[in-house]
């Protein structure tokens, strides 16, 4: 018999992690091909990149609070996934507003 909850929850911080590549390599390809001059790691501090990449954190967070078993694993995996949203929701305020000027 399959575990449904097992495989949702397994699911959620896979999906979280595959989030997290895919915005790793659009901020890349978009970087170069926008502009190559631009550096990597001003490409990963724009508030585009870090509005996906705490999308993928909050799904893998939750994913790992989901699967483990003692308390005090499930608060802190919580809290961070309460911290990355918190960051989510502040870097697509950002990029909203860059996008409207």
């Amino acid at each position: 018999m399959i575990d449904w909850y097992s495989v949702l929850t397994n699911g959620l911080w896979i999906l979280g992690l595959a989030v997290i590549l895919a915005a790793f390599s659009y901020t890349d390809w978009r970087r170069g091909l926008n502009s190559p001059k631009t550096s990597l790691r001003q490409a990963l501090a724009s508030s585009r990149f870090l509005a996906v990449f705490s999308l993928g954190m909050v799904l893998f967070c939750a994913g790992l609070a989901l699967t483990s078993g003692r308390w005090w694993e499930i608060a802190a995996w919580a809290l961070l996934s309460v911290v990355f949203a918190w960051q989510g929701i502040s870097s697509w305020q950002a990029w909203k507003k860059t996008d409207d000027a």
